[in-house]
């Protein structure tokens, strides 16, 4: 009787402390960038195996990493998913070390990042925004201090360390969002980001140039396009548009620079494209918005990336209320860029 009880009572104390266990892993800010530890605690252990058709992942981005044979996702908050078919997905992880000596501190609000890889690294780049920190908006008011910030990692899957520069990689009075990557016929990087029409009445798509080990820009950004410059963007009451969200850079096959970006017609998300035109000086432009709309919808935040087999896909995010709650759903769709322009091919079948 005594070995019973004996048993019994190891078995309720491993019950317990599985219960704490898996309480603990429930438990956290998708929204914070955590240290190192719990990013190793939460690698070993998987919160989710989820289907794709049934992610709610705002703001989502795809890379695909040759080395591992794996995908990864990453979207609002911070976090990665991993995939081995991009139907099924084990997470969230969370990949970003702390960075308690930078200006967004460890509990800055994290969106809209990208995962790009480049000469042989990693690079995190997101949105970080502080609530306690302000800058001036464009009619005066208090804006949350809203930036870009770029981490580095040898791995796709990280951990993904900050490159400390000072008080900010870009303007600290700035209100800029939605970073992407690119470079230049020299292979050097750059970086494209939306300064927010809160801040300058006209959003507009800027690009800066990075030093060599991204803690600092080289030069001042200058502007792309401006959001009152595109022929369909419209407001709900038929006004012209000043909103411009989620830069995308790309290059068709025939070497026609490209960026995709998030506008709005008639009130609602939808998807354009600006090409370089055919007197373009490479980055410099000048850009050209195309006449009507990519993809409409209530859709936003189209990137590309290859599959294993090569090909091109776009993720892109599709806005919509499911039992009366707003969803963010990831959705993929084939296209060809293998001519001037990108061309939409149908939805991705798995």
């Amino acid at each position: 009787m005594k070995n019973l009880c004996e048993r019994v009572k190891k078995t309720a104390l491993t019950y317990i402390f599985l219960l704490l266990l898996l309480a603990s892993c429930g438990q956290g800010g998708k929204e914070r960038v955590v240290s190192p530890d719990k990013t190793a605690a939460a690698q070993r252990a998987p919160l989710q195996r989820i289907s794709i058709d049934t992610m709610d992942i705002a703001n989502p981005f795809i890379i695909y990493d040759k080395a591992v044979n794996l995908y990864y996702m990453t979207g609002d908050g911070g976090q990665v998913w991993s995939s081995a078919d991009m139907l099924t997905w084990e997470g969230p992880f969370d990949v970003l070390s702390a960075a308690g000596e930078a200006w967004m501190g460890a509990d800055a609000v994290v969106t809209s990042p990208e995962i790009h890889r480049y000469k042989k690294r990693y690079y995190y780049m997101a949105t970080f925004s502080r609530s306690d920190i302000k800058i001036e908006g464009s009619a005066g008011e208090a804006l949350d201090r809203t930036s870009c910030e770029i981490f580095v990692s040898d791995a796709a899957a990280g951990p993904y360390k900050h490159i400390a520069s000072g008080e900010g990689l870009l303007n600290p009075a700035d209100y800029s969002v939605h970073p992407t990557f690119c470079t230049d016929y020299n292979n050097v990087g750059y970086m494209i980001y939306t300064q927010g029409c809160e801040q300058n009445g006209d959003a507009t798509v800027q690009i800066v140039r990075l030093a060599d080990n991204f803690n600092a820009r080289v030069g001042e950004p200058y502007v792309m396009f401006r959001a009152s410059k595109i022929p369909w963007a419209s407001d709900c009451e038929g006004l012209q548009s000043r909103y411009i969200g989620a830069p995308f850079y790309f290059e068709t096959m025939s070497g026609r620079l490209a960026v995709l970006f998030t506008s709005v017609k008639g009130g609602e998300k939808v998807i354009g494209v600006a090409y370089t035109g055919d007197d373009a000086i490479g980055l410099n432009g000048p850009w050209n918005v195309e006449p009507q709309p990519l993809l409409e919808g209530g859709v936003q935040s189209a990137s590309l990336f290859r599959d294993y087999d090569g090909r091109t896909i776009m993720l892109y995010q599709k806005d919509t209320i499911i039992d009366g709650k707003y969803r963010a759903l990831p959705r993929l769709m084939r296209v060809d860029t293998q001519f001037d322009k990108l061309k939409l091919k149908g939805h991705y079948k798995f």
